[in-house]
């Protein structure tokens, strides 16, 4: 099956899962694919319902609203990947922004094999600098850092080796979604305001997704980007 009808496939599957599960689409649904990863954006997500909670500032029903939407869906989502395309799921991370009601689902096929394999792109030695730089100062600096573009939008950047006693406790002690909560708040602000992507990349970020797998102390960062800016 071709990238396109893969994508396509996906599109329509998030779009009915939706409809089916929540009785409305999103506005937008894009999926955009590589060898490595699938970045499934979708725009409108739940629209009313969201902006309200947002306007209210009622962020601890929107996060507890969207975790409940998006861990209800990717259970489905999971399941027909893997039997429907015949794709090797590794890890889901996801995350959302606010001033535009998107989530960005990222897919992670067949993780381990990818660390080898070398992407060069302009600018990603600098990139990975920012990164550890960015992440020393909220935590420590990451064991392993690794990058790579999907269809030329989406800045994929996995850091490995990031917890510190510390937050090891919190999470034997229960607390994965509050260390959550609040890893986001603090290292999504220093990753959407320090990166000055824009110097090193040349194009300036439209968002910034961030999320973890913390039982494999891992972490995706996404950058978005308008696609009518080339590279």
């Amino acid at each position: 099956m071709t990238i396109e009808k893969i994508t396509h496939s996906i599109q329509q599957t998030v779009f009915s899962l939706f409809e089916t599960n929540f009785g409305k689409r999103p506005e937008a649904v894009r999926v955009s694919a590589n060898e490595k990863c699938l970045i499934i954006r979708i725009e409108g997500f739940l629209g009313s319902i969201m902006e309200t909670m947002i306007a209210e500032k009622s962020h601890g029903a929107l996060n507890s609203t969207r975790e409940l939407i998006v861990g209800y869906m990717l259970s489905q989502l999971d399941e027909d990947l893997s039997s429907e395309l015949n794709l090797d799921v590794a890890h889901f991370y996801y995350d959302w922004n606010d001033s535009d009601l998107s989530c960005i689902i990222s897919v992670v096929l067949r993780e381990n094999e990818h660390y080898a394999l070398d992407d060069p792109y302009p600018g990603k030695e600098e990139v990975h600098q920012k990164v550890v730089d960015i992440t020393q100062k909220v935590q420590k600096v990451p064991e392993k850092v690794h990058s790579f573009w999907v269809d030329g939008d989406f800045l994929v950047v996995i850091r490995g080796g990031l917890l510190i006693e510390l937050e090891t406790a919190l999470l034997e002690d229960g607390h994965e979604s509050a260390l959550r909560i609040a890893k986001r708040k603090v290292e999504k602000r220093y990753f959407a305001q320090k990166m000055n992507l824009a110097e090193i990349v040349g194009r300036q970020p439209t968002g910034v997704y961030l999320d973890w797998a913390f039982d494999l102390d891992r972490s995706m960062i996404v950058y978005s980007f308008d696609s009518e800016t080339s590279r």
